[in-house]
């Protein structure tokens, strides 16, 4: 009996000494457990957007416990200024970012390649290629692609690679060639030149590979993950949109037809619309909000004008400048991490400024709604029963004769027919009324 329990009590020691090991282990600078795993997919063409949108996915991973950022990549390049500024992020970052080549088929080139190597852990899935990192220029005008040979240039490119990749104990020499030569390296040559650290069919084979190993003299524990996919704010997914240039074509085409056909018939208002569908592609070289103050100022200049008009465009404007009000207030929007703010480095100041801004967009919305309700309910009630037979009135429109246009008789806006030729702003007076329009010709 008493060997039994002297037994049961050496067991019960041996396992509290254990647990105490594991736990000292764990908990030592040289491991880093991962309990939840934030998902950024960097997609397409690497801009000053992708930068940001990658901070607020970082800076949310980094304000949670036992986390890391894993970035799935699949893109062609990008701008290298916004690939510096990603590297520097993600070299100077306390939490391990995972870089994965993903899906199967998908590649990572130039600027793609050079955000691989700057991060804590690379893998890439089968049949993924990386490399072709030789600079480009592109014409702005003509977009034509013209590759960069100069010494000078190629020479800082590539060490700053190599630079990068020697940071993460990675091939060197492959940083150097991809910029000179265009190397590419599938994903076994990659594991096998110690380019990357895995090669992994999805994420939860990779987090699977990562748990227990060891990278750069750190253990990573990768236990119960919570895989969490960042989703970019509304703002951010707009101003996607506008940098689209698919849609930038569409506006411009739009807004030239608007403009030649306005300016053609004379209804100005309608080349003023075109005007303006013109103008936002040239506004979406603006950061994201920036554009989004234009957006908000032009939207309630075209408001208060077609307001100031008295409606004379049809509420054409008023409509336009709407949307646009509206479409600015959304880039103007905060994209919430919890400790930080799109728009300004302090979080108070940046909510006053943009609780003052919807208050005035707001405000301004309500008056201009209730003078178009006033309006509204200050029309006659029945048209057909009142007609204002020998009134004068002042005609709104150029109207020709036998065309139909708008006169303002008795402070309302009727649908008219001239007898005989109108200019606008000229006295009219009404003769007559023909179904539902009335006939007017010149007064005096």
């Amino acid at each position: 009996m008493q060997l039994k329990r002297k037994l049961s009590i050496s067991l019960i020691i041996i396992t509290t000494l254990l647990l105490v090991l594991m736990h000292t282990l764990i908990a030592s600078s040289n491991t880093y457990v991962i309990h939840e795993v934030y998902v950024f997919n960097l997609n397409g063409e690497i801009t000053d957007v992708t930068y940001d949108e990658l901070q607020n996915a970082m800076q949310l991973a980094e304000s949670t416990p036992n986390s890391a950022l894993l970035i799935i990549l699949e893109t062609p390049g990008g701008e290298l200024d916004a690939a510096l500024n990603i590297v520097s992020s993600i070299e100077s970052t306390s939490i391990p970012v995972i870089g994965f080549v993903y899906p199967a088929g998908s590649y990572s080139w130039s600027a793609g390649t050079l955000v691989l190597l700057s991060t804590t852990i690379a893998a890439m899935a089968p049949s993924t290629v990386i490399g072709s990192c030789q600079p480009v220029e592109i014409n702005p005008i003509t977009g034509q692609e013209e590759f960069i040979n100069e010494s000078k240039i190629l020479n800082a490119i590539s060490q700053y690679f190599v630079e990068v990749a020697e940071f993460r104990d990675r091939n060197a020499t492959f940083a150097h060639d991809c910029v000179f030569y265009n190397t590419n390296l599938g994903p076994s040559e990659a594991l096998h030149y110690g380019v990357i650290n895995f090669i992994a069919d999805d994420v939860n084979s990779l987090l699977n590979e990562i748990n227990g190993s060891t990278i750069n003299g750190v253990t990573y524990y990768v236990i119960n993950p919570v895989i969490t996919y960042y989703q970019p704010g509304i703002g951010y997914q707009v101003y996607e949109a506008f940098l689209n240039s698919t849609i930038q074509d569409l506006l411009s085409g739009l807004g030239l037809l608007l403009a030649i056909i306005g300016f053609a018939t004379r209804h100005y208002y309608l080349a003023g619309v075109g005007i303006l569908l013109m103008l936002l592609p040239l506004l979406t070289g603006l950061p994201i909000n920036w554009l989004g103050l234009a957006l908000l100022i032009i939207g309630l200049a075209a408001i208060a004008i077609d307001v100031h008009a008295g409606f004379t465009t049809h509420a054409a404007l008023f409509i336009v400048g709407l949307v646009l009000a509206a479409l600015g207030i959304v880039l103007l929007q905060p994209t919430y991490t919890p400790q930080s703010w799109l728009i300004s480095m302090n979080q108070v100041e940046a909510r006053v400024i943009l609780y003052t801004l919807v208050a005035f967009a707001g405000g301004f919305g309500g008056f201009i709604a209730a003078k178009v309700i006033g309006i509204i309910r200050t029309r006659p009630i029945s048209e057909r029963l009142y007609w204002p037979i020998n009134d004068v009135g002042v005609a709104v429109d150029d109207i020709n004769k036998d065309d139909v246009g708008y006169v303002k008789v008795r402070g309302e806006y009727w649908r008219a027919k001239a007898l005989e030729s109108v200019r606008r702003g000229s006295r009219v007076i009404v003769v007559g009324v023909d179904g539902d329009t009335l006939l007017v010709k010149p007064s005096g």
